[in-house]
């Protein structure tokens, strides 16, 4: 329903590497912020450590090994992921979406240009409405889908590749004006990437 919280995202990995982690706006939750400058790497290992935590099968696999404690990986710290990455889909483990699945779950069965309105104010924190920061998850109106957030706030990284290197995310954040926050609009970076703009959202396949 949400993006992936900073008190969620602490209790699994140990650790919250959000720049935005002090000094919330007035009434808000620091903790009920979304996660940031995490990069694809960090978020798909928060996603396995998950899954096994509910006794799911995790869905990204490193050399066949899904045990993200044997990965040669250290969150927050390494840039590139040793191995090779595999992700199955048919898992009922913790995942992020596909672009694809992203943008119809953007949309929530509705025809606008942003997640749940063609006003952006009323869906999104963006660069002239954020104050320069993240803001508490849930804050604006939900989309046809009942998903807060899908536009603005921060970028979500999803599972789809934009070459060798790099993933994609879609969505719009505090620093980005109007129109990164469509829900047609999809870029990517480097997978190592860490920034203040971009969190993740999960999902799990339908059994």
């Amino acid at each position: 329903q949400t993006e992936v919280t900073q008190y969620i995202y602490e209790i699994v990995m140990g650790e919250n590497p959000s720049y935005f982690d002090r000094n919330p706006a007035e009434g808000e939750l620091q903790e009920k912020r979304p996660v940031e400058c995490v990069s694809f790497f960090d978020a798909i290992y928060f996603c396995n450590k998950l899954s096994t935590m509910f006794g799911l099968v995790p869905v990204y696999s490193v050399d066949g090994i899904t045990n993200v404690t044997k990965w040669k990986y250290v969150p927050h710290k390494e840039q590139r992921m040793r191995g090779k990455l595999k992700q199955n889909l048919n898992a009922n483990g913790f995942r992020l979406p596909t672009v694809e699945e992203w943008k119809y779950a953007a949309k929530g069965g509705e025809d606008f240009k942003y997640a749940g309105s063609n006003n952006i104010d009323e869906v999104a924190w963006y660069v002239r409405n954020s104050n320069h920061k993240t803001h508490e998850v849930g804050k604006k109106k939900v989309n046809g889908y009942g998903l807060y957030d899908m536009s603005g706030n921060v970028w979500e990284w999803c599972c789809d590749s934009g070459d060798d290197y790099s993933r994609y995310y879609c969505g719009g954040s505090w620093y980005d004006d109007f129109d990164s926050s469509r829900v047609d609009i999809k870029h990517f970076k480097y997978a190592e990437n860490r920034t203040s703009a971009i969190g993740f959202r999960i999902v799990c396949s339908a059994e």
